[in-house]
Parts: C-alpha cells; structure tokens; sequence
C-alpha cells in the first residue's frame, strides 16, 4: 500500500506509523495539510507531534490517537485536534486512526487518515481566539517556565488559572498513598478563600493534603468524567462531599457565606491513568460555566497532568541517583574504617538523610542472654539515650527481628504497647520502622527508624531501608570477624603489660577510652555528665601527656600500644 504511487495521489492526508509510533511514510496530502517537509515528517513520532485532542466519540482524550490505537489494537475513529504548523498558523483535524494486526495478533502499523475541518467551525467558539483557547495558550506557556517540580506545577497552573479565570481553583493529586491527595488551592479575587482551604486541610488531616474518602473527587477519579454542576446549592453540594468535608464547613462558614456555586470538575489524566482532579469554582458570574469550558479545562488539565508525571519520573531519578551514591559511600567507609562505632555512626547519617526520617539507631544482639542492647544513635532530641537493652521477643523491633521481615507501625496506638513508650512520648515519634540486621544466615541485630510525623513508606522506600540495613549488617560481621582475628593474633604473641598512658588521671583514662570509640566531645560530656568546655580541657591535656597530635592519632597509638 505505502509503495503505490497512486496511494500518494489520494487526496486525504495520510499517515503509516510502526507498533513504535514513527511516522514511516506520508502521502502528498498530509505534507501539504501539516505543513512539515517530506523528510521531517518522516521519522517523526506521534506523541511528539504536540496536537492539542479536544474531542473524541469516547470523550476527551489526554494522548495521541495512533498511540491510544497502538495500545489498544482497536480503531480510534473521529477525533478532534488542533494542529500548530511550522509557520505558526493553526488547522483544526479530524483524525481517524486504523490499526493493521500481523498474524500472531499484534499491532504491525496503524495508518491514521487526517481531514481538515478548520472551515467546519470557522464561526465555532472552539477555533476562534476565544477566552478558553487564550486561558490554554497562557497556561501552557506558564507551564514551560514551571520548575520541574510537582508542587511548584500545581502552583504555577492554578495561580495562572485564577488570573485568566477569577474563581477558586483547587488542583488535587493523588499521592503515592491513594487514599489521600496533594491539594493546591488559588484563588486571585478571594485570598480568604485560599486561606479558608488551607485551615481546613490542617484540621481533616495535615497541611497540604486531603483523605479520598468519597465525594465529589472520588467519583470523578474513579469515572474519568468530567462533573459540570451550574449554579447549585451549597447544601446539596455538600450532601455530594466527604463526611469529614462537610462536617468542617458546616461549622466553619466559607468566606461570603455563598448560597450557591457553580462548579466544574475535570480528571487530571497522564498516559491513560487519572492522577488528580482540576476544579473550578465561582460564586457569582456574567459568565456561567458550560459544556464547552470543560474542553478547554480538560485541555489544561492533560497537559498539566504529564508535566507532572515526567517532573515525578526525574524527581524519583535523581532520588535513586543519590540513594545509589550513598550506598556506595558506605561501602568505602566499611571498607577504609575498622572502627566499628564510626561506621554506624556514618550509616545512620544515610539512613536519616535519604529516608528523610528524623532518627534511627541500630540495636545489636547479645547472644549469651538473647537481648537487643543500643549499638550507636542520631537525631534524638534527649541529650543522651539511655543505653537499653530488650528482650529478643520485646514487640517491635522484637517482631522484626525474630520474624527476619521489615516491620513499619504509623498507628499511635500501637506505641503504647513498647516498652520504651516514654521514649516515644518524650520525643514526639508518631511514626516507625525496624529491619533485621542479617548477614551469612545469621542474626545479629536491628535498625531502626523513627519519625516525628505520618509517614507513608512506599516500596523503594522499603527496599531501600533493607539495603541499608544489610550494609549495617555487613559492617558489624567485619567487625566482629576482625575482632576475632585481632585477639587470635594476640594469643600467638608473648603477652606483656600493657604500658600505662604517661601520668593520665581515671577521668582522662575514662576520657580516651571513649575517644577510642568514636565519641565526640558532646557524646562524652554527657557520658561523664561534664560540660563540653572541661571535656576540650580534658582532651587537651590527654593529646599533651601522650605526645598525639590529634584524636585519630590517639586512638590510633592507644590500640596499637594496648594503653586500654
């Protein structure tokens, strides 16, 4: 077909893509139609061809048709789209595109037929430069300065919609947790508005976010549809919205204390699967809201909803991209450092950073009396953390590390079961998590984590938590392993007294012992319950009486020469 001469003389453009969505061959027609040269055309793809879909039978769609047909299979017939030339004028299409299967069923190329209809809707609302095509040109634009962030999206489209369209605009994106939502609320003529919205998010839930929990947004993520309601009455609007919702704003009267709205609803959709819901609200208006406002909105909201998806994808790059680095920066603090104490110390510095928690510690295992005692900590509010030790089987981590699985508790509830619930109380942890520390089959302990508000882990949060967890592990195998060997060594070795630190009093024996082990001035102060100025003092004096020239040294010649 694609080879016959006569097949470029047809009069209607038309266009062959592969199951990839490249153009590999166009007629005459669909040159002279799009305006694009014969050799650019070809090679091109379908979703970079930036057509603005306005209509389908199926109603309005969020990617091109001959991709919507390369996945599907089936024929996509009728759709309306506009079309941007190179030389900047516009030409309304209407596309059917035809998808032909190989034997085994697959999808061998679809060939789309392109008519011009730009003189169909000459004196139409939907060609002309009217207000909505103006507000999606602006919005569009606004969007391409947008910081490649998702918050910063939501922002920047809302706030330019509420100056192109007064009213309240209210952007809601599904989170990963999907029972709860992002919300970003603007409102250009109302800055009440605004500030009513974000007192109500922090008394449902917490600043920033709302529950899915039916209503109004649920049904039009759960359908698709876009939901137009003209002029109705805030009473039956509320019977539509979440309990909680209404609960708030019957006891909390919106500002202007409006009697009726009109409101309009459109599915934030990205690559087939609906993130979120753009929404207009306007309280009074010359200009009511009709069937072909939801085009231009639904417009605004595809786009803004794929910026979104791809600002996503590089933020969870570039999370992945750094959660990489600071694994390997373990391995080569694991490798390069015996001192046990300092490693942990550097992973739970990881763990904190890149789980974006508020502390952590790691619990060691005890094996003569089966117990978890405290190996090293970060980010505890208290001065000093009292060195506990719990039963193997005491709840959580108990549960992590006898049942080998990671164990996340966001239930405040369940804290009262711990028996360092006090710790919990003092500190203000209202979320936790634990994972076992196992190398080589064999148990030696827990990491755990803990943080000050709700958290949602997902998956590669999970995952990345054991990963750390198994450098923890690792780590305190080569410790041990090392230890073992060190003492082996010494066995073979004529034993001698060790040779006492030069004139050290208890105190600064006491001092570098723990200097030995990583501490810092801070940590032994309040180990030795001294201030940290006498602590400098003390560590002054020691580096003086012991010819060192700094704390590594020190700790370096105390080991070696068995001063401890």
């Amino acid at each position: 077909m694609a080879a016959s001469p006569s097949w470029k003389d047809i009069p209607t453009a038309l266009l062959v893509y592969d199951p990839g969505g490249r153009v590999v061959d166009a007629n005459d027609a669909a040159v002279a139609l799009l305006g694009v040269p014969h050799e650019n055309l070809i090679g091109s793809y379908a979703q970079d061809a930036q057509w603005l879909v306005l209509e389908a039978p199926e109603g309005p769609m969020s990617v091109h048709p001959v991709t919507v047909s390369l996945k599907t299979g089936q024929s996509v017939r009728g759709v309306l789209a506009r079309a941007t030339r190179p030389d900047g004028a516009d030409v309304w299409i209407q596309v059917d595109a035809v998808p032909e299967l190989d034997p085994s069923g697959e999808v061998a190329r679809v060939v789309a037929s392109v008519a011009d209809v730009s003189h169909l809707f000459v004196r139409s609302r939907l060609t002309s430069r009217s207000a909505g095509d103006h507000i999606v040109s602006e919005v569009l634009s606004e969007l391409a300065d947008a910081r490649l962030e998702t918050r910063s999206i939501l922002e920047a489209v809302t706030k330019s919609l509420s100056q192109l369209r007064p009213g309240t605009w209210v952007a809601a994106l599904l989170n990963k947790d999907p029972s709860t939502s992002m919300l970003v609320v603007a409102d250009a003529t109302l800055p009440d508005m605004v500030e009513y919205f974000e007192r109500g998010m922090a008394a449902i839930s917490r600043p920033g976010e709302l529950p899915i929990t039916g209503g109004l947004t649920q049904r039009v993520i759960e359908s698709g549809k876009p939901v137009l309601l003209p002029q109705i009455a805030m009473d039956e609007l509320l019977s539509m919205t979440s309990p909680e919702v209404a609960a708030y704003v019957a006891s909390h009267p919106m500002p202007g204390n409006p009697h009726s709205i009109d409101l309009l609803m459109v599915p934030m959709r990205a690559r087939g699967a609906v993130v979120g819901v753009l929404s207009l609200g306007e309280h009074r208006s010359s200009n009511p809201l009709t069937e072909k406002d939801v085009l231009w909105m639904q417009a605004i909201a595809d786009r803004t909803a794929l910026a979104i998806e791809n600002a996503q994808l590089y933020e969870d790059a570039v999370m992945r991209l750094e959660r990489l680095g600071s694994l390997q920066s373990l391995s080569l603090a694991l490798s390069a450092s015996p001192d046990l104490r300092l490693t942990l110390k550097v992973i739970l510095d990881q763990v904190t950073a890149q789980l974006k928690v508020d502390a952590a510690d790691i619990l060691l295992l005890e094996e003569p009396d089966n117990m978890l005692a405290l190996a090293a900590s970060t980010g505890f509010l208290a001065t000093a953390v009292p060195d506990y030790r719990l039963p193997v089987d005491e709840g959580l981590p108990g549960r992590a590390v006898t049942g080998r699985r990671i164990e996340t508790v966001t239930a405040l509830s369940a804290f009262s079961q711990f028996r360092r619930r006090s710790l919990f109380a003092r500190e203000g942890f209202k979320s936790y998590g634990a994972v076992p520390l196992i190398t080589r089959g064999k148990l030696l302990g827990a990491l755990e984590v803990y943080h000050r508000t709700h958290l949602v882990p997902d998956q590669e949060w999970v995952s990345f938590l054991d990963a750390l967890g198994s450098v923890a592990a690792i780590a305190i195998d080569n410790a041990a392993m090392q230890d073992r060997l060190r003492k082996a060594q010494l066995g073979d070795l004529p034993r001698r007294a060790p040779a006492p630190p030069l004139s050290l009093s208890r105190l600064e024996i006491q001092i570098m012992r723990l200097i030995v082990e990583g501490l810092t001035n801070r940590e032994i102060a309040a180990q030795v319950h001294l201030s940290q100025n006498t602590i400098k003092f003390h560590v002054r004096q020691i580096l003086q009486k012991t010819g060192t020239s700094n704390r590594t040294d020190l700790a370096h010649r105390a080991t070696k020469e068995t001063w401890l």
